[in-house]
């Protein structure tokens, strides 16, 4: 058992040693995290992992930008959407419509999110009136209004929508047929919610974090303290907003084909069971929150279980809530904690059988 923990200790030194630069620096901590995760796209062509199963990692990145932005609106200023489904739908299917249109690229890129902007500001300003659960059904309808405008609008073109080949700069063009751009593709969405992590905690940690953080927690004491509402109820909506359109632009980036139908209610409750499952506050539990609803079920339970895996997925959910409820990013402090109880005890027992 000794030579157990000795490994242990040997390989936490050794992995505190390489991570000593990052420090104190989490802006650096997350980009080095998105860098990391965008080696991913070169697995498949060293048959590590088949390219479908690039893609599950893909939408992990995606739905983790996503989360980010729900994570901020649900866990740090204390309100809900319904809706977050529809607006990623929006960041895809608007930047084909865009595309389509014949608009450049970055340009699209920019009417998309900024059309977003301006309706999460609607939600926004009409979350002063509502609140609770009439707030989380106004935003369901809205999810459902822009659903309906998705397969009932001529110009989404029906069942689903083209992108084609992103051309980036006017000339950088990048094609799902070609395994090398495919990977290209991966990275820029992995490198993405690496910037979107960094994103979301200059925001926490910045004076309108602290606003949102105190809006929250009581919305009179916040206002007694000169915090006003309408302006930081704007910020969590629009910022959420964003965050799911730019989510779903790198859907349509990597997968350059949208479909019409798949922005409904049920995607917006999975993306609010993996911020809770996950953690509420915390930047890389949401990441884990995504794991565990999406990649989990996907990558490992769907082969071994077929279609009934998500029937597990679900246990794992209820037993997180159960057992974690502050999320499942703190399972982390209580395997350390339950180590180092155990070495102690160890070495306790190793002096009393010495001693006898």
């Amino acid at each position: 058992m000794t030579l157990v923990f000795t490994i242990i200790d040997s390989i936490t030194k050794f992995f505190h040693s390489i991570t000593k630069p990052l420090h104190g620096r989490p802006q650096a901590q997350y980009i080095v995290f998105g860098l990391l995760f965008s080696l991913i796209a070169w697995l498949p062509h060293l048959d590590v992992i088949k390219w479908g199963t690039m893609g599950v990692f893909a939408y992990i990145a995606i739905y983790t930008i996503v989360a980010l932005g729900l994570n901020l609106l649900l866990g740090f200023s204390g309100l809900i959407s319904l809706s977050t489904a529809g607006f990623i739908g929006a960041g895809a299917l608007g930047i084909g419509v865009f595309l389509q249109l014949g608009w450049p690229f970055e340009l699209a890129v920019i009417a998309v999110v900024l059309i977003s902007a301006a309706i999460g500001g609607l939600i926004g300003l009409f979350s002063l009136k509502v609140d609770g659960i009439y707030l989380a059904i106004a935003t369901l309808f809205v999810g459902e209004i822009l659903s309906q405008i998705y397969k009932q609008v001529p110009i989404f073109g029906g069942q689903a929508i083209r992108i084609g080949s992103i051309e980036f700069l006017g000339n950088f063009e990048l094609s799902m047929i070609s395994q090398t751009d495919r990977s290209i593709l991966f990275m820029i969405v992995a490198i993405i919610m690496g910037l979107f992590m960094v994103l979301m905690h200059n925001i926490v940690h910045s004076k309108t974090g602290r606003a949102l953080l105190a809006m929250s927690r009581s919305e009179h004491a916040a206002q007694a303290m000169g915090i006003s509402l309408m302006r930081y109820r704007l910020i969590a909506f629009m910022s959420a907003t964003i965050f799911a359109t730019v989510g779903g632009i790198m859907y349509a980036i990597y997968f350059q084909n949208v479909p019409t139908t798949s922005w409904g209610l049920e995607l917006s409750l999975f993306m609010i069971a993996m911020v809770v499952v996950g953690g509420f506050k915390s930047i890389y539990g949401t990441f884990i929150g995504v794991i565990v609803i999406h990649g989990i079920p996907n990558l490992f339970l769907k082969d071994l279980f077929g279609d009934i895996s998500y029937i597990f997925s679900g246990i794992l959910i209820i037993l997180v809530i159960i057992f974690y409820p502050r999320g499942f990013v703190y399972i982390g402090h209580d395997i350390k904690k339950y180590y180092y109880k155990l070495k102690e005890k160890f070495k306790r027992d190793e002096v009393t059988n010495n001693d006898n």
